[in-house]
């Protein structure tokens, strides 16, 4: 195996090697310097602290120069240190209910995956699609879209792309093959689409709900997020597919051979296990509680119950769900939360809103705006990053433009999800540039179309759906 050695000059190297330092270093002066300036006009000592805080994890969460969670366990220590808040109203913010709802969420999808239960309901569905090329590459799209509902769409994602991989081996395809982009595309942008359906397809959904009820006391159920994207997520699914059957190439394929290798997987797989099917009928029968007595129970509430049901009837073992469990997420909606609430608490928050944000704008007008600075915000940060930014500071202005923030809320969540142009926007779009069969410049062209499509969805749909299902506008 070949080895790279840099060659670059030793100066070089050794700059390359600093600079995080350096800015970190530049970074921490930057802080220092701001928290000894007198606070602007109508802020108290506090609020101009809170501030402070808050800007340092925009920084370090766009640069990335630490790990998301590190940043948010970084704010989180800042906050009693400065006297933002009483530690234990700090500390005790990792105590929210969207935290444990979302590491339910994890295990119950470590649940799904070690049980085998999502390759065969993947591998069962592709083989029953029939042996036409395009009938295969819109399975590739919903398959994923109708998982991610379900479970997180990285870990969509993780188990899809090997799938995706044994159909373009089965037809033999190579780099720069227009269907095994498209391929690839399909796989990415169902598990992006369908992960916004439900609260269960990513971080954002969750940490919408915790941050808008520790900020408001008021949140949102599970239906209710349902309700309100299930539009948007059907709308984009018919323009992916639309997309994906426009710019694809047909001729000349045959996926006999690819079905093959599916149908040589489901051989070497064989039947589900008793403890496969055992965790179908636990999934379902919570999130038929999550949507019939979520409000009432609390989704957090089901979730670890039915967590705890899946190690009580062995279904697996700890150490097998412990590797699917993103405790670098877990960690961050904490620290996020606690800086969101500070900026609530001292009045940082509407005094932000009212320096930084457009006068003028209310109703859809506003909502739309809300969506525009998320979209772009969500291809340089995560998801949840982008959610964990913007909140603290929309859920003001929109309550001083007379906007239900609960309303605010679920539109930055619901469309920080719609992330396609960039590798780093999202963990599918990263898995499948890292494959070598997607081209860059496609995924910004056709990336840039998603995105637009759904901007102009959201505006319409938050201006004639969302009143009907009760979310004021």
């Amino acid at each position: 195996m070949a080895i790279f050695i840099d060659q670059s000059p030793l100066h070089v190297l050794l700059a390359r090697k600093g600079l995080p330092y350096a800015a970190l270093v530049v970074i921490a002066l930057l802080v220092y310097l701001a928290l000894n300036q007198t606070p602007p006009e109508g802020l108290t000592e506090s609020g101009w602290r809170s501030i402070v805080v808050f800007s340092l994890c925009l920084v370090l969460w766009v640069t990335q120069l630490l790990p998301l969670s590190v940043t948010s366990l970084l704010g989180l220590a800042l906050l009693p240190l400065l006297g933002v808040l009483p530690a234990d109203d700090a500390y005790g913010m990792f105590g929210n209910s969207a935290v444990f709802f979302i590491l339910g969420a994890f295990m119950l999808a470590g649940g799904i995956i070690k049980t085998g239960l999502s390759e065969h309901v993947a591998l069962a569905l592709i083989d029953r699609v029939g042996l036409g090329p395009r009938r295969l590459l819109l399975t590739m799209l919903l398959l994923p879209a109708l998982m991610a509902a379900f479970m997180p769409e990285h870990a969509v994602a993780a188990v899809m792309l090997p799938i995706v991989w044994e159909i373009v081996r089965g037809l033999d395809l190579k780099p720069g093959h227009r269907y095994a982009q498209s391929l690839f595309f399909a796989m990415a942008w169902g598990a992006i689409i369908g992960g916004v359906a439900t609260l269960l397809g990513g971080a954002r959904g969750p940490l919408a709900l915790g941050i808008v009820e520790e900020l408001t006391g008021r949140g949102f159920s599970f239906l209710d997020w349902v309700l309100a994207a299930a539009p948007l997520v059907a709308g984009m699914l018919v323009i992916g597919a639309a997309l994906l059957l426009i710019l694809t190439p047909f001729e000349g394929l045959d996926v006999k051979s690819a079905h093959n290798r599916i149908e040589k997987r489901r051989l070497e797989l064989g039947s589900l296990s008793i403890q496969g099917r055992v965790m179908a009928l636990l999934l379902f029968v919570t999130v038929v509680m999550w949507v019939t007595r979520g409000h009432e129970l609390g989704l957090a509430s089901i979730a670890l119950v039915s967590v705890v049901l899946m190690f009580a009837l062995r279904l697996v073992s700890w150490r097998e769900v412990e590797s699917h469990v993103n405790w670098g997420v877990v960690l961050m909606y904490g620290g996020a939360i606690a800086v969101g609430k500070a900026l609530t608490v001292t009045g940082a928050g509407v005094w932000l809103a009212q320096e930084l944000l457009p006068t003028g704008l209310a109703g859809v007008a506003l909502l739309v705006f809300f969506a525009l600075i998320t979209l772009l915000m969500t291809e340089s940060v995560s998801n949840a990053a982008a959610v964990a930014i913007l909140l603290p500071v929309v859920i003001p202005f929109a309550v001083a433009a007379g906007i239900d923030p609960v309303t605010a809320a679920m539109a930055v969540g619901i469309i920080a999800g719609f992330a396609f142009i960039l590798p780093m926007g999202t963990p599918p779009n990263a898995m499948i540039y890292g494959t070598g069969y997607v081209q860059l410049s496609c995924m910004l062209r056709y990336g840039a179309v998603l995105s637009l499509s759904a901007l102009l969805l959201f505006a319409l749909i938050s201006g004639t759906w969302w009143p009907l299902v009760g979310l004021g506008v």
